[in-house]
C-alpha cells in the first residue's frame, strides 16, 4: 500500500503527523488535491492576530471559476490549524501585484473569507471537509469575484507642439524634395492650417485627377513611362502649402497627415481653396495614357531651397488609378399598393413613376376588403396570442415550482452528502484498522505453522522442579492403579495364574506406596489452599 503512494502523498503523510487528527488531515487534503489539480500543499509559518506564529499546513494555488461565461483563476490559500478538524481552516484570497480584494460580507479587505460554511464548521466538523469548502468558495466567487484589476495611474501627456521642427537635414536628391514658396501668404479665413510634414515618407496612393494640370500630366507620363522625373515646380501664389493632391477642379490641397502608428494616411477633410492668384490651367485630358516622347523627360532646373518647411524626402509617386465617375442615380419604380392604391396607377400606358401633383380632395374611404382582412387577421392573432400566453404561463408556473423544489432540496442534498462523506471517512478508518489486525493474525498463524505441533510434555509443565516432580508422581500413581485394575480382569478371565498375580500385585503395591508417600511429603510443603488437588 505504501509503495503505491506518490511523493506528495508521502510528504503529506509525514507532515500530517503533527496534527491531532492526522488521518482526517491526510484524507481531506488528499481528496482536495485530487479534485483541484491547480492547488499545491506546503508548510509555512502562519502569524495569528495576537502575534503567535505556528508552522501550519497550507493549500495554495489557483481556484478556477466561471464568471459571465468566461474562465478565471482566483489565487487562494487555505491554512489548517493544529486543532483540525475540530477547528475550521483559515481561507484567504491572495491577490497578485496587479489585483485588489473586493470587500464584501463574506470576504474582508485582508482577504480572509468568512463563509457560513466556516461559521457552522465547529458545530459539525464530521460533515465538513476542505473539498466542500473549496466548492463553496468556487460557487461564491463565480457569482461575485473577490478580486478586481488594480486601476493603472493616468500618465499626463503634453500636447504636441504645432510649430514645425526648426532644423532637419535636407535630402541630397533634388527629385524627392518639396518646393514651397519663400514668402507664404496667410491662410484665408475659415480654412484649416496646413499640417506639418510627416517624419516618415507617405506610402498611401495619391488621388487621381480627372482633369490633370500640365504638371500632373508630367507626373503621370513619368509613372507610365517608367522613368523617374522631378516633381513639378510650385505654382505661383501657392504659398508654403506642401505638395498635395490635385483635385478635379485643378486646385491644390494640403497633403493628408500620416498616422505614424500605422504607417498610412489618416483621411481628413481638405480645407477650402484659397483665392487663386495664378491663371488656371484647363488642358484637355488625353484619350489614352501613353508615355510622351523621350524629349519630355528632360530634367527641370532644381527648385529653390525650402524656407517655410524643412526638406523632407518623398518617395516616387505610385501609379495613378483612374477613378470612374459614379453613375447617375436611377429612379426606382414605385411599387403600387394592390390593396389600397388607386386603380389609375395600374392602367396600361400609365407611368407609375410619375407622381401626380397633389390636388385637394376629400379623404377616400378605406377599402372594405382591406378592413375585413385586417379584422380577421387581428382576431386570429389575438386568439393565438391568448393560447400562447396561457401555455407559456402554465410552463412558467411549472418551471417555477420545479425551481423551488430544486432550491429547497439543495441544502438537504448537501447535508446528506456531508453526512455520507463523514460515514465514508469512518468506514475507511475502520477498514484500515481491520486490515492491520488481519495482517497481524496472518503473521501469527504463519509463525505457528513454522514451529510445528509441540509435545505433550512441553504443554503440561509447572513453574518449579518440585511441582514438575509432583505431576510425574501423580501420573505414575494413576498408571499403577490402572495396571492393577487390568491384572484383576486378567485373573478373572483366567489369562494369568494366581501366583503370578499375587507377586505382581505385591510389587505394584509397594511401588504405589512409595510414590504416594512422596506425594504426601511434597504436599506438606505446599501452601494450604493447594493441598489435596492432586489425588
Amino acid at each position: 500500500m505504501a509503495a503505491t503512494q506518490t511523493l506528495t502523498q508521502k510528504w503529506l503523510s509525514k507532515e500530517s503527523g503533527r496534527y491531532r487528527g492526522k488521518d482526517r488531515v491526510y484524507a481531506d487534503v488528499d481528496a482536495a488535491l485530487a479534485s483541484y489539480r491547480s492547488l499545491k500543499p506546503k508548510t509555512d509559518a502562519y502569524t495569528y492576530d495576537d502575534g503567535r506564529m505556528q508552522s501550519l499546513l497550507c493549500i495554495h494555488g489557483l481556484l478556477p471559476i466561471t464568471f459571465r461565461g468566461a474562465s478565471y483563476n482566483i489565487p487562494i490559500a487555505c491554512w489548517l490549524p493544529l486543532e483540525y478538524p475540530k477547528a475550521a481552516p483559515l481561507a484567504y484570497v491572495v491577490p497578485t501585484a496587479d489585483m485588489l480584494v473586493r470587500s464584501s460580507d463574506d470576504v474582508e479587505v485582508s482577504g480572509l473569507c468568512k463563509f457560513e460554511y466556516l461559521v457552522k464548521w465547529p458545530s459539525k466538523p464530521e460533515g465538513c471537509s476542505i473539498r466542500g469548502l473549496l466548492e463553496v468558495m468556487q460557487d461564491h466567487f463565480s457569482r461575485q469575484p473577490p478580486v478586481y484589476a488594480k486601476p493603472k495611474p493616468r500618465v499626463s501627456t503634453n500636447p504636441p507642439s504645432s510649430s514645425p521642427p526648426t532644423s532637419l537635414p535636407a535630402s541630397p536628391n533634388p527629385q524627392m524634395v518639396a518646393s514651397p514658396s519663400v514668402n507664404p501668404p496667410p491662410n484665408p479665413p475659415g480654412s484649416y492650417a496646413p499640417p506639418p510634414i510627416p517624419l516618415k515618407p507617405p506610402i498611401g496612393p495619391f488621388a487621381p485627377s480627372a482633369s490633370p494640370s500640365p504638371s500632373g500630366q508630367s507626373v503621370i507620363n513619368g509613372i507610365m513611362g517608367g522613368t523617374p522625373t522631378r516633381p513639378p515646380p510650385p505654382l505661383p501664389g501657392a504659398g508654403n502649402v506642401p505638395p498635395g493632391y490635385i483635385s478635379p477642379d485643378n486646385q491644390n490641397y494640403a497633403p493628408v497627415p500620416q498616422d505614424s502608428r500605422y504607417g498610412f494616411f489618416t483621411p481628413s477633410r481638405p480645407p477650402p481653396p484659397p483665392p487663386p492668384s495664378h491663371p488656371t490651367y484647363t488642358p484637355t485630358p488625353p484619350a489614352t495614357m501613353s508615355p510622351p516622347p523621350p524629349s519630355s523627360y528632360a530634367p527641370s532646373p532644381p527648385p529653390p531651397p525650402p524656407i517655410g518647411y524643412p526638406a523632407q524626402p518623398q518617395p516616387p509617386p505610385p501609379p495613378i488609378i483612374p477613378v470612374a465617375s459614379p453613375p447617375p442615380p436611377v429612379a426606382r419604380p414605385v411599387i403600387p399598393d394592390l390593396l389600397g392604391g388607386d386603380d389609375e396607377s395600374l392602367v396600361p400606358g400609365g407611368s407609375p413613376n410619375v407622381q401626380p401633383e397633389p390636388v385637394a380632395a376629400p379623404p377616400r374611404p378605406p377599402n372594405p376588403h382591406v378592413m375585413a382582412l385586417h379584422n380577421e387577421i387581428h382576431a386570429r392573432i389575438t386568439a393565438q396570442m391568448a393560447l400562447v400566453t396561457k401555455a407559456m404561463t402554465e410552463d412558467t408556473d411549472r418551471l417555477r415550482a420545479i425551481q423551488a423544489d430544486l432550491l429547497a432540496g439543495e441544502p438537504a442534498i448537501r447535508d446528506e452528502m456531508g453526512r455520507l462523506g463523514a460515514v465514508r471517512d469512518v468506514c475507511r478508518a475502520v477498514a484500515d484498522k481491520t486490515r492491520e489486525w488481519v495482517t497481524q493474525v496472518e503473521a501469527a498463524v504463519t509463525e505457528t505453522k513454522r514451529r510445528g505441533e509441540p509435545e505433550v510434555d512441553e504443554l503440561v509443565c509447572s513453574t518449579t522442579i518440585v511441582y514438575n516432580q509432583l505431576i510425574e508422581l501423580v501420573a505414575e500413581d494413576n498408571a499403577i492403579e490402572d495396571t492393577m485394575y487390568h491384572l484383576h480382569r486378567a485373573l478373572n478371565a483366567g489369562r494369568i495364574d494366581l501366583d503370578r498375580f499375587t507377586k505382581t500385585m505385591r510389587e505394584l503395591a509397594e511401588e504405589q506406596f512409595m510414590k504416594r508417600a512422596l506425594i504426601e511429603k511434597i504436599e506438606a510443603g505446599m501452601p494450604v489452599g493447594t493441598r489435596g488437588r492432586w489425588m
